[in-house]
């Protein structure tokens, strides 16, 4: 099952100082809305939507030339955040009441990914021999690309630019302005290459 949550501390600070620093009068408000932009601007990744992908791989590698059959069932997991890097907002401008800006593109993080081996299930025939730790290797890298390729489907992307509209949008509003969001949608190859790996990128 997949979960979300909304990492509100950071969030909930910038608000607080909006709405101080907007008690000035209306001329007056450009100069707040560039302040909270340049605070988000210093947070490169905030975390919107969290989600725990379970995967289970059927593996069967009789040919003509074996006798007998290896099968195995592997469990895989993984533990994914996705969010916007906040320092990619850019272009922002203001036109009387309203705030105009384009949402960044989000990133898909996989935190960490692996085979549940206390729920492995293997089936060797007499004549064969047991699987390997290099095969159980190729196994766990099978089940990384499996939980990538399910990864576009789940929704994260929509997911996390709700929450960050949400959150802009009450910000702007703080300010006594009207926000005027764009979000941009993204197909499913733009979506791939929006996954990154927590140690490394891609």
């Amino acid at each position: 099952m997949r979960k979300c949550r909304l990492w509100i501390g950071c969030i909930a600070w910038l608000c607080l100082s909006a709405g101080c620093s907007s008690g000035g009068g209306q001329e007056d408000v450009a100069e707040p809305v560039q302040d909270v932009v340049s605070a988000l601007n210093d947070i490169p990744k905030l975390y919107l939507v969290e989600a725990k992908v379970d995967k289970v791989l059927l593996m069967n590698d009789q040919e003509w030339y074996t006798i007998g059959n290896r099968k195995c069932m592997i469990p895989v997991t993984a533990q994914v955040k996705a969010g916007i890097d906040l320092s990619k907002l850019k272009d922002i401008r203001i036109e009387g009441e309203d705030v105009y800006l384009t949402l960044p593109a989000p990133f898909i993080e996989i935190e960490s990914s692996e085979i549940k081996h206390d729920e492995v299930q293997t089936s060797v025939g007499l004549l064969r021999s047991n699987f390997t730790q290099d095969e159980f290797s190729q196994f766990a890298n099978r089940g990384r690309r499996s939980i990538e390729q399910a990864l576009p489907g789940m929704g994260l992307v929509e997911q996390c630019q709700d929450q960050a509209r949400t959150m802009l949008s009450l910000m702007i509003r703080k300010l006594g302005k009207n926000p005027v969001i764009e979000v941009p949608r993204y197909n499913t190859e733009e979506v791939k290459k929006m996954i990154i790996y927590k140690d490394k990128q891609k």
